[in-house]
């Protein structure tokens, strides 16, 4: 899962960030999660605070802000829906 804070005013294009992660990584390092955030917690030294990230997971029951999964049959990152979360923990959608 990748992590990311949107310029103000900016909307996530799913298939320009699809095409962009695509160019730009190799396969195993592409993020199949994208989780957008207002703004990023930070320690005292200003290194990012991970570990609420990671207990969050990608429940989209859970988790308040928007969530976005990679499909690469539609070449884009499609927003996150129970049914999606249902299906990867039913192992229908291998990660």
């Amino acid at each position: 899962m990748a992590t990311v804070k949107l310029e103000e005013g900016k909307l996530f294009d799913g298939a320009n960030t699809f095409s962009r992660v695509a160019d730009n990584l190799p396969a195993y390092a592409r993020p199949r999660f994208i989780r957008i955030q207002r703004s990023f917690e930070t320690t005292g030294t200003f290194k990012m605070k991970k570990v609420a990230l990671v207990e969050d997971g990608f429940d989209p029951a859970a988790v308040q802000d928007p969530l976005y999964f990679q499909d690469p049959a539609k070449k884009t990152y499609v927003p996150l829906t129970e049914e999606i979360y249902n299906s990867i923990n039913a192992r229908e959608i291998k990660l």
